[in-house]
């Protein structure tokens, strides 16, 4: 139960100062997800520690490159020509490690690459969904709040439901704790958030906004899911300490890591048009 509390509390700061940067404006919600990329790939590297040895202060750099040009596009302060920059970043890399001469230097450049594929390019693609909203006659942030609502309620309502009913084993083999009575309890509740959320901003699109949370919710455990693996994979319990109760940045957002690019390509593919 004190695990519980913490964990609530911690959840509360998080939302709160969440939704914060996201009504301030565009550019405070790219600057807070800037700070979260860098503390995730930061946990993210430490957790081949003994294995590989990405060069961590070159690593965290070169995100920031990375993150600052996939947002700054998506805030339409540059064009689309130089996202043709992210490739230099990449030869960067490779370089990097013929000076360095580690015993590993191919898995340290993958090791890196992944970090700016798995955490930084999904953390920015955020910048993107919440800029749809400019484009539509609704609310600017509507998209954004309502993708970070639907993974708090759809992790919150497996958390609890979980914690009160869980006896079937979802994946044991990857995270022994996770249920199906959980997933279907946090599916459940994410499912109705997302049909009231189409009746808030717009009634006519009631089956967008469920595909839009049924998105969330397959997407969002599989994150969850392959965090979990990781963690097995190097027989550690959290990636971080950072948040009580919930460990480290990459465990808060591990749902979000694979569902923001997918939720990227429905509004891209679909909602767009």
């Amino acid at each position: 139960m004190n695990n519980f509390y913490q964990r609530a509390i911690t959840g509360i700061l998080y939302v709160a100062i969440t939704v914060a940067a996201i009504i301030i404006s565009p550019t405070a919600t790219a600057i807070f997800f800037l700070v979260i990329a860098l503390f995730t790939v930061y946990e993210f590297l430490k957790t081949f520690k003994g294995r590989a040895r990405p060069h961590v202060s070159f690593s965290l750099v070169i995100s920031a490159i990375v993150y600052a040009v996939i947002a700054l596009h998506s805030l339409q302060v540059i064009t689309d020509i130089y996202l043709t920059l992210l490739i230099i970043p990449v030869l960067a890399l490779f370089a990097l490690e013929l000076f360095r001469h580690k015993k590993t230097p191919f898995l340290n450049i993958a090791v890196s690459l992944v970090a700016m594929v798995y955490v930084v390019m999904p953390l920015a693609l955020l910048n993107n969904i919440y800029h749809f909203g400019f484009l539509t006659d609704s609310e600017t942030f509507q998209f954004i709040l309502t993708f970070f609502i639907l993974v708090w309620v759809n992790d919150t309502g497996a958390y609890v439901t979980g914690l009160l009913i869980g006896k079937h084993k979802l994946l044991p083999s990857v995270s022994p704790k996770k249920t199906w009575e959980g997933f279907f309890g946090g599916a459940f509740l994410a499912l109705v958030i997302g049909w009231l959320a189409g009746n808030y901003f717009d009634d006519s699109q009631n089956i967008s906004y469920v595909l839009y949370a049924t998105i969330i919710i397959i997407f969002a455990t599989i994150g969850d899911l392959v965090e979990s693996l990781l963690k097995r994979n190097f027989n550690v319990k959290d990636s971080g300490t950072i948040l009580p109760g919930h460990g480290g940045m990459l465990d808060r957002f591990d749902g979000v890591l694979l569902s923001a690019p997918a939720i990227f390509l429905y509004i891209k593919f679909f909602l767009n048009s």
